[in-house]
This record gives C-alpha cells, sequence and structure tokens, in this order.
C-alpha cells in the first residue's frame, strides 16, 4: 500500500465493525463465535472475546497514528 490515507480509510472501516461488535457484546452478554454462542457465564472465553475486541481497536489506532504521523514510510 503506498498511500497511507487508504490505511487510513481500511483501519477506521474494521475500528467501525470492531467498535460496534464490542458494544452489542458488552450490552448483551452475548457474542456470537466460530464456535456458537458465547455468554458472560462462560467466563474465560468471553473475557478473552472482549480483550481480543480491545487489542484489535488499539491495533486499528496505532495504525492510524502511524500513518498519520509517518507518511513516507508507506514509500511509492
Amino acid at each position: 500500500m503506498a498511500r497511507p490515507q487508504l490505511t487510513i480509510l481500511i483501519a477506521l472501516v474494521l475500528a467501525a465493525f470492531v467498535g460496534f461488535d464490542l458494544i452489542r457484546t458488552i450490552r448483551t452478554g452475548r457474542a456470537h463465535a466460530r464456535l456458537g454462542i458465547i455468554t458472560r457465564k462462560q467466563s474465560g472465553r468471553f473475557q478473552r472475546y472482549v480483550y481480543a475486541n480491545w487489542m484489535v481497536l488499539a491495533f486499528c489506532l496505532a495504525l492510524i497514528l502511524w500513518a498519520l504521523t509517518w507518511p513516507e514510510t508507506f514509500g511509492r
């Protein structure tokens, strides 16, 4: 990817989807995973799902800051 604008756009779209999923998961107490539905009663799996969403959001933020701060590292 030679343009940081495209990277920022992709990171924003991913952050929007993950943020929506995180809000829905926390409000309802249920998450839809590959192996079925995870509820708060399955505290270990549920917490890992929530923490993983937070990590993806942190990665998107770091990627956006990187693209805004050092756009020349994306090359041509």
